[in-house]
């Protein structure tokens, strides 16, 4: 079975956008980037001008930056809202598949186990460090 190259979900063999993080399922060079999603990066980076604390809407502009694969400019984000919210594990774990993306799998595996720590539960951020780790259990 395919992985979402987003966030590290398996991905049914059929299906066309991640069922964990909604990601457009198919080869990347053949992928363009929506209408959508460029309006919604430019809505996000509206607020992100009027209210460069908030941290919801840098979060949402790090993942539309994500989906447009620009892995520098989503973790900029993503570091800010960590930044300004340490806490936020899904922004840790987010900027541990940027960062992997970017050629740093030190800091993203530092990230990812970041992201464990702060929710345990979570299997997605299971699912990020077996992908950094090389292992598939």
């Amino acid at each position: 079975m395919p992985i979402c190259s987003i966030c590290g979900t398996t991905i049914e063999a059929d299906a066309k956008f991640c069922a964990e993080c909604g990601a457009g399922v198919g080869n990347e060079e053949e992928m363009d980037v929506s209408e959508t999603m460029i309006a919604m990066a430019a809505e996000y980076e509206r607020k992100v001008r009027e209210n460069p604390e908030d941290t919801s809407a840098r979060y949402d502009l790090g993942l539309a930056r994500m989906y447009e694969r620009k892995w520098g400019r989503a973790a900029e984000q993503f570091q800010r809202v960590i930044d300004l919210q340490p806490e936020f594990a899904d922004a840790h774990a987010n900027l541990s598949v940027c960062l992997s993306k970017l050629g740093q799998p030190d800091r993203a595996l530092e990230e990812a186990e970041t992201a464990i720590e702060l929710d345990p539960g979570k299997k997605r951020y299971r699912k990020i460090k077996r992908q950094l780790t090389g292992r598939t259990h």
